[in-house]
């Protein structure tokens, strides 16, 4: 049932693809009044609804894998490289984003600049559209840092661990400090990039995940997610305080299905259309998600009032492709730029 060289080596060997799913999963999420196809009936409607509202998990596979490829990259790379690369990969996708959402939008010049200085995600809510780039630069930022004080420890394990308690105790005393509700989304992120860090670490070690004890932990832990999920999403019940209640359902959700996701890839290793497929949905992810809450606003309306039969699901449909065409036009106008901006041929290698 395990992979040649294990659970991690084939995350690794399919990340792009994994990612690709994590993507489509969001996707699934902010369309999700369009998508559910068996709402009204028994059992499956309900596990229809619970799966596509549930989708901002994607999120969590996204930090999961971002701490685990992060580690890799800080050490085979000086940190200027390191900057250089994620940074440019994500300024050029933000601001387009932005501007696009200010033309549909109606934001005046003031609101722009905040947005794209992430000024507005930092002071007045971190729910600005397209929150997670500031979000995750913010993440990079602090990695390096974190990056020293996790390689000076030799039991990575115990650091990792005091790190976690350490932040359950700080996320718990940070209502005294602040009123705002909405920072629960990015700090609750924080344990599961915090595990992929250490699951890098295990990976450029060396070490493998095998044997069939694995797999009773990711069922447990999914199960446990996904029961969590549903207190917390459906029955808005919160689990100590508000950063705990978003950390533990996705933690113990968004690494099993990353785990299992790589592993499935794996065995459908010979279909080459779903490899290329959620391979180049995993490829634009970032500019996927970039463009397509603007898309989703600019062209619900029109397609509602249009008097097409279906016409939610058809509006699902053209947000998607127009999403994938958009972003994948932002990924090659940010490939040319970064080519041209390293004095590289454009028609190299795609970068890495």
């Amino acid at each position: 049932m395990d992979p040649k060289g294990g659970i991690l080596d084939a995350v690794s060997r399919y990340r792009a693809q994994v990612m690709g799913f994590a993507a489509m999963w969001i996707f699934i999420f902010h369309v999700r009044n369009e998508v559910t196809v068996f709402a009204g009936l028994p059992v499956i409607g309900n596990i229809d609804i619970f799966f596509v509202n549930i989708g901002f998990n994607g999120v969590d596979i996204f930090l999961f894998l971002s701490g685990w490829g992060l580690y890799h990259a800080i050490n085979k790379h000086s940190l200027t490289i390191f900057y250089k690369r994620r940074f440019r990969r994500l300024i050029l996708p933000f601001v387009a984003a932005c501007v696009a959402a200010s033309a549909f939008g109606g934001w005046d010049v003031m609101r722009l600049v905040k947005a794209v200085t992430g000024w507005t995600f930092l002071t007045k809510n971190v729910n600005e559209p397209k929150w997670f780039v500031p979000a995750i630069a913010i993440f990079y930022l602090l990695f390096p840092f974190y990056h020293k004080l996790f390689e000076k420890f030799k039991n990575k394990y115990v650091f990792t661990a005091v790190v976690l308690i350490l932040w359950t105790a700080l996320s718990s005393v940070l209502p005294l400090v602040t009123s705002r509700s909405d920072i629960y989304g990015v700090i609750g992120r924080i344990p599961v990039f915090v595990i992929g860090i250490l699951t890098g670490w295990y990976t450029f070690s060396g070490r493998k995940i095998k044997g069939p004890w694995v797999w009773i932990v990711l069922t447990l832990m999914l199960a446990a997610g996904f029961q969590m999920e549903y207190y917390v999403a459906f029955k808005k019940i919160t689990l100590i305080n508000e950063a705990l209640t978003c950390a533990v359902p996705g933690l113990l959700i968004g690494i099993p299905m990353c785990l299992i996701a790589g592993c499935a890839f794996g065995l459908l290793d010979k279909v080459k259309f779903i490899q290329k497929a959620y391979g180049f949905v995993g490829m634009i992810s970032l500019e996927f998600y970039v463009v397509q809450e603007t898309i989703y606003g600019a062209v619900k309306t029109p397609v509602y009032y249009s008097g097409v039969p279906f016409n939610s699901h058809l509006l699902a449909l053209i947000v998607f492709v127009l999403s994938l065409g958009n972003g994948y036009l932002i990924y090659l106008i940010t490939f040319v730029i970064s080519k041209k901006l390293d004095g590289e041929n454009v028609f190299d290698d795609a970068r890495k």
